[in-house]
């Protein structure tokens, strides 16, 4: 991947208040974008906006719940109040899910697909006319190595994020000839609040520590996606090497995975 020159680009990126959202926030404005900080925690949202403004002094800060549906038309409006249009689109945030199937809810479902799939495809929707109008725009899908490797103790999170991958792959295919690239980033394994929460989760499996990426290398990849001419971007080599194993053989690879799991 290239160096992104986001020179007077301006940039939404949401769940920005932690993790891979605040690095990317801080490379971003490094590369000299104006930064639009979504996420609903105000207080650590305000530390990276400090962060931010040592590179981009006009960066701004959106407080805001993203899982209020009905409230993100008003989100994207606001956003457009404050960095007079949106020319980048990172939908970062999300929750996880950690629970084994026999003891999912319908409630857990439901929950997590709110948040993870109906929340960016609403602001990508609310957003996306005015980069349509312009010719120009970036919109850029977080996705998660669960919908690439194995689902394992995570179906419920790597549903959402399988439908926000064909919701992407849609928007690549009809925006051709508009200036508006869809992009769709995976991370790995990421050393982030993210990775650890619990909030009503199982507990992670266990990772080897060598391929384990940190939040600051994840978060310059998504923004280094940005220069990058293919729609599927990887944080790391072996994350897109380990996918292609993966999608060479898949019987196969279910098939090793469930004699390794049948036991936990």
């Amino acid at each position: 991947m290239g160096t992104w020159n986001g020179s007077g680009r301006r940039v939404v990126v949401t769940g920005a208040s932690s993790g891979i959202g605040a690095a990317a926030a801080v490379e971003a404005a490094r590369a000299g974008a104006i930064v639009a900080l979504v996420a609903r925690r105000a207080d650590r949202l305000a530390d990276v906006l400090a962060e931010c403004r040592q590179h981009s002094p006009a960066s701004q800060m959106v407080v805001a719940d993203l899982s209020d549906l009905d409230g993100i038309e008003g989100v994207a409006a606001e956003l457009v109040d404050a960095l007079g249009a949106v020319d980048v689109l990172i939908n970062n945030a999300g929750v996880p899910k950690r629970r084994g199937v026999a003891d999912l809810t319908p409630d857990d479902v439901e929950g997590v697909m709110h948040i993870n799939y109906f929340s960016p495809v609403r602001l990508t929707l609310a957003l996306l006319p005015g980069m349509i109008e312009r010719n120009d725009g970036d919109i850029v899908n977080v996705s998660s190595m669960g919908v690439h490797m194995a689902a394992f103790r995570v179906s419920a999170y790597s549903a959402t994020k399988a439908a926000l991958e064909m919701f992407s792959e849609g928007l690549h295919l009809e925006l051709a000839g508009t200036g508006v690239r869809s992009h769709l980033f995976i991370p790995g394994s990421t050393d982030s609040e993210f990775s650890s929460k619990k909030d009503g989760n199982d507990d992670p499996m266990p990772r080897d520590p060598k391929s384990v990426a940190t939040s600051a290398e994840v978060g310059a990849a998504l923004i280094a996606s940005l220069a990058d001419e293919r729609f599927i971007t990887y944080a790391t080599e072996r994350d897109a090497a380990s996918s292609a194993r993966r999608n060479a053989d898949p019987e196969v690879w279910l098939a090793n995975l469930r004699s390794v799991f049948s036991g936990m």
